[in-house]
């Protein structure tokens, strides 16, 4: 585990935040393929996608820790340790990989010391990966603070100071609800289309940065919400047996509506992920953003 997961309590909050694991990568992409689970956390996707048989499988992580202890010498897998995003065409050769897998991570490489961009790190991943080869990232959906145009490029810090004045009831709590994600995931602030305070990753300036690199995009899509726990900052010191139990359930209820037949029609989609946010919402309050999913090829 990283020093950014031990700080947040990953191994709880992980479970409560989102799913995203058929719904990401399906078996039939991973077997008999060079795969690369980039930046892999915990090792809970690694740990999947290795029991579907891939060729091979590297995991990498931006921190000197250990090989998930569950994956450690078995065939096949190999660990890199202190991989951080500038370092990717250095680490892996040219044209030797078929899938490269970075699940929530596209929207954090600003914060290392070079300030990587994200054309920078899909430079690097179309060089390593063969023709042919499949690319597949998720993010937060950017979103904005507020809908007010007056307070649109306010700072962060700001925001609280002047939502007393400004905003009563609902508004206010997502605003604050959303400030306290920000600051306990640690995501660097972004600026909208019109140079609003947010975070997360522009999906249309997304999808633009993978036609520029050269990949061919086959899907790109809306298909889960990040759920954050409200006020889980302030009380999971004395309460980490509630959030363990907490995020054993929500992760249960997403997959048991994810792997329904609806979920997989994009159009149908959206009433299912109502309905896990609803059930989600009779056991804690949650402020909720998008995620969406790009997955592309090297012809």
């Amino acid at each position: 585990m990283t020093s950014w997961e031990l700080q947040r309590n990953w191994e709880i909050v992980r479970y409560l935040v989102y799913y995203l694991v058929e719904d990401l990568v399906s078996p039939d992409q991973i077997s008999g393929k060079d795969t690369v689970d980039f930046s892999s956390g915990l090792g809970d996707l690694s740990e999947y996608i290795y029991s579907h048989n891939p060729k091979s499988l590297i995991a990498t992580s931006p921190d000197d820790v250990p090989s998930p202890a569950i994956l450690a010498g078995k065939p096949g897998f190999r660990f890199i340790p202190n991989l951080h995003a500038r370092m990717i065409s250095q680490a892996l050769a040219p044209n030797s990989v078929d899938l490269f897998v970075a699940r929530m991570v596209f929207q954090f490489p600003t914060e290392e010391g070079d300030h990587i961009d994200v054309d920078g790190m899909l430079a690097q991943i179309f060089s390593i990966l063969r023709p042919g080869g499949c690319l597949i990232i998720c993010s937060h959906e950017f979103t904005q603070l507020d809908d007010h145009p007056e307070d649109w490029d306010l700072p962060l810090k700001r925001y609280l100071e002047n939502l007393p004045a400004e905003h009563t009831g609902r508004h206010t709590s997502r605003i604050q609800g959303l400030i306290e994600l920000i600051e306990a995931i640690g995501l660097p602030p972004r600026e909208g289309v019109h140079g609003q305070t947010g975070f997360g990753l522009k999906a249309l300036m997304a999808v633009d940065s993978f036609v520029q690199a050269g990949f061919k995009i086959e899907s790109a899509a809306e298909i889960e919400d990040f759920t954050f726990p409200v006020g889980i900052s302030q009380d999971i010191a004395t309460r980490k047996d509630y959030y363990r139990e907490l995020g054993r359930r929500v992760f249960a209820i997403k997959q048991a509506r994810i792997h329904s037949p609806t979920f997989a029609d994009k159009y149908t989609r959206p009433a299912v992920l109502k309905n896990i946010l609803q059930e989600l919402d009779q056991l804690h309050p949650f402020v909720t953003v998008p995620i969406f999913k790009i997955q592309a090829v090297k012809e």
